[in-house]
């Protein structure tokens, strides 16, 4: 049994009393880095996290973006999220949502005017806008950490990039991506979105393709029409009458569609299998008419 006495074998001939300076010196040079990263903290600027929280909740979003949320004294969350707080497990608190930042963009009154005066809805926004990038550059100041919550990826179709920090300084905030719904949708058809000859893989919306009122004539689909590819339209379940009648003037009837119904939620999501001449009378008999990705392409048939 080793008995510690001078350590001087056990050390190579080094001294208790020489080895409890260097402990006491050890210790004294970590409180010295623990105190000056204390008071360096205290002296940083808050930061804005503009947080991907995934298609569905906890489980598909990423640790980074929890350790965020977790981490942040203030939420602004895009339209809808908070309904979905319960499927997080405890990982975004709802007391610490400070307003909603949307209901200047797209509450009702928000929504009639931007119908009736585009002009006047854009000055709105940008008011509206400004506000809100006031509000966080001062909690930023404060030393506050605030987290922007997007369901999704915040660079798909997600809000707060696309309007809220139009403008911001980017040196103030970091972007935290999340799984997009076309991921999971894509397990979903347990298929990839690239098979075979497809060319390549286009994210859009009606909106994007044919302009707030329908507006933008659908050339483009005569032309995308010559190629194998994959078609994931998002925010099209409410207007899918008029998204398959300009299909149809390009692609054949037999041409494959699927409709992935809350994409990434193990017990509600469901898939819809069917084609372009069909899909509008199939989708008629599902329940929900917004929380689904519209998938076009051979990636959409039956496996």
């Amino acid at each position: 049994m080793t008995r510690i006495t001078g350590l001087k074998h056990e050390t190579g001939g080094i001294s208790a009393m020489a080895i409890k300076k260097a402990t006491c010196s050890g210790a004294m040079i970590l409180l010295m880095i623990l105190l000056l990263a204390v008071t360096a903290a205290a002296e940083e600027k808050g930061k804005l996290y503009v947080v991907g929280a995934g298609p569905a909740g906890s489980d598909l979003m990423a640790p980074r973006a929890q350790a965020a949320v977790k981490a942040a004294d203030i939420y602004l969350t895009s339209p809808g999220l908070p309904d979905r707080f319960d499927r997080f497990e405890g990982i975004i608190d709802p007391e610490k949502v400070a307003f909603d930042p949307w209901e200047p963009f797209m509450g009702s009154e928000a929504r009639q005017l931007k119908k009736d005066d585009p002009e006047a809805w854009e000055a709105h926004s940008k008011k509206h806008r400004h506000q809100i990038q006031r509000f966080i550059l001062e909690q930023i100041d404060k030393g506050k950490t605030v987290a922007m919550i997007d369901g999704g990826d915040p660079s798909v179709y997600a809000p707060s990039l696309h309007r809220l920090l139009k403008g911001f300084d980017p040196e103030l905030f970091e972007v935290i991506p999340g799984m997009g719904a076309f991921n999971a949708a894509g397990a979903a058809l347990k298929t990839t979105f690239t098979p075979n000859d497809v060319r390549f893989v286009m994210l859009t919306s009606p909106r994007s393709l044919f302009g707030e009122n329908w507006e933008k004539e659908d050339g483009i689909l005569k032309d995308l029409s010559k190629y194998n590819a994959t078609m994931v339209w998002y925010m099209s379940l409410r207007s899918i009458d008029q998204v398959v009648l300009r299909m149809k003037e390009h692609y054949p009837p037999h041409f494959p569609i699927a409709i992935v119904y809350y994409a990434g939620y193990a017990d509600r999501e469901k898939v819809l299998r069917s084609t372009l001449d069909s899909i509008v009378d199939d989708v008629k008999q599902m329940e929900e008419e917004w929380l689904g990705l519209f998938i076009a392409g051979e990636v959409a048939a039956s496996p």
